[in-house]
């Protein structure tokens, strides 16, 4: 047989919580005594404490307004009972209730506990007066679920009607009814979702079971996979390999033909090379005929009288101007051969010539500083290029420098414009 579990509650203590859980129908309505009138009238405002609440049930205020939590921490700031948390809910509840009967520290905790805790309904409750008052604010709270805290601010007034008092105590023994009734529905429910979560707690090992079976099989093949690509590494090495010894071949081989493809343009190279030295040849030959027979028609012009443009010979055989007075003279363009004619004449002639080759060799850039070192400016029309041609116009036009076109790049043509020119710009 279970022994049954003690924790030393005295047996008056035992009687008395038994009294005050089962209270004589009498004591369940308000039975103030004759006095009680007069001293309520006395004490209009002040409110009644827990052990002067005579009409309604002191243990429905302990069971509705107090958790039990709040219970056994009370009783243990109360010293009241040794070990409140080794006592079963019923027992707690029942020794609380027999010290609410009178003046004591641990109805005054209880007390002191629910006026701070219900501080607000209490305020709500305080300035009621009559029966419709005090039962809207009963309803109000039943409808806003704050049935703890109106009715402790309802059982404590002082100018509570008895007929509000007994219906306040009648829905609030009705709403315990109620509320052992849905605990036991509650029961019937938990019984049934733990039944349920039985069966759905063994669904769930299986099919737990059978995924872990399953991926048992997964492993196992996963680990024959991996056999598998290890058993093929050195294949795939080999494979590497010759894909890379592929490449290399395929590397020479083209290499090969670029080397093939340059000997041939090397040898291209060295034949249009022959070839251009050949027509260089040969326009250095052209030049020089040309030049002879500038030479020839400019004699011819003297002796019979007229120079070659039309512009009347100079007597005897000395030059249109036999002193330049130091001046410095550009040529631009021309043939490398002629300049060097006409260099030594110039220099014979007391001036300085200054040459370039219209951007063939020299750089255009150049232009520029001949051109404001120049006292004049001569160019061949048909020996030097458009683009020098037009740049060389506009760096004379900028720095003020008179520039004088030839028709051609002869010697005579040059000489003849020499003296021909005052300075100004004149195409000879």
């Amino acid at each position: 047989m279970t022994k049954k579990r003690d924790f030393g509650v005295p047996a008056a203590l035992t009687a008395a919580a038994f009294n005050a859980l089962n209270p004589p129908l009498t004591a369940l309505l308000r039975a103030p005594p004759a006095e009680s009138h007069a001293l309520r009238r006395a004490a209009a405002l002040r409110r009644l404490n827990i052990w002067e609440v005579r009409g309604a049930s002191l243990c429905s205020i302990v069971g509705t307004c107090l958790t039990l939590n709040e219970l056994r921490r009370i009783a243990k700031k109360c010293r009241f009972i040794e070990d409140p948390y080794g006592l079963t809910d019923y027992d707690i509840h029942g020794l609380i209730t027999s010290r609410m009967n009178n003046d004591n520290r641990v109805s005054r905790a209880v007390t002191k506990h629910l006026d701070a805790k219900f501080e607000g309904a209490v305020r709500k409750c305080r300035g009621l007066d009559d029966e419709e008052a005090f039962l809207r604010y009963w309803e109000s709270a039943v409808e806003g679920g704050l049935v703890p805290g109106a009715y402790w601010a309802l059982v404590t007034h002082p100018n509570l009607p008895m007929s509000v008092e007994a219906r306040v105590y009648g829905e609030i023994h009705m709403m315990s009814h109620m509320c052992g009734a849905s605990n036991r529905g509650d029961a019937r429910a938990i019984a049934e979702a733990r039944r349920e979560n039985g069966e759905i707690a063994r669904r769930l090992a299986a099919r737990v079971a059978e995924r872990d079976e399953r991926l048992n099989a997964l492993g196992e093949q996963l680990g024959a996979l991996r056999a598998k690509l290890r058993a093929q590494e050195p294949l795939v090495a080999e494979c590497l390999r010759l894909r890379e010894t592929l490449s290399r071949n395929d590397l020479a081989q083209e290499l090969a033909a670029r080397k093939s493809e340059l000997i041939a343009a090397n040898r291209e190279k060295a034949e249009l090379r022959k070839s251009l030295a050949k027509a260089e040849l040969g326009l250095e030959s052209l030049r020089a005929r040309l030049d002879e027979s500038e030479r020839r028609a400019a004699a011819q012009a003297a002796s019979s009288g007229q120079c070659d443009d039309g512009v009347p010979a100079v007597e005897g055989n000395e030059p249109p101007c036999d002193n330049l007075c130091g001046r410095c003279l550009l040529y631009v363009g021309g043939r490398p051969q002629t300049v060097c004619q006409l260099r030594a004449l110039v220099m014979g002639l007391n001036g300085r010539l200054l040459h370039h080759d219209g951007g063939i060799e020299q750089s255009t850039a150049r232009l520029g500083e001949l051109v404001r070192q120049a006292d004049q400016v001569f160019f061949p029309v048909n020996c030097v290029s458009h683009g020098a041609m037009d740049y060389v116009k506009k760096l004379c036009e900028s720095h003020g420098k008179p520039m004088v076109p030839l028709r051609t790049a002869g010697v005579t043509t040059f000489m003849r414009a020499i003296g021909a020119s005052d300075g100004g710009q004149a195409t000879l």
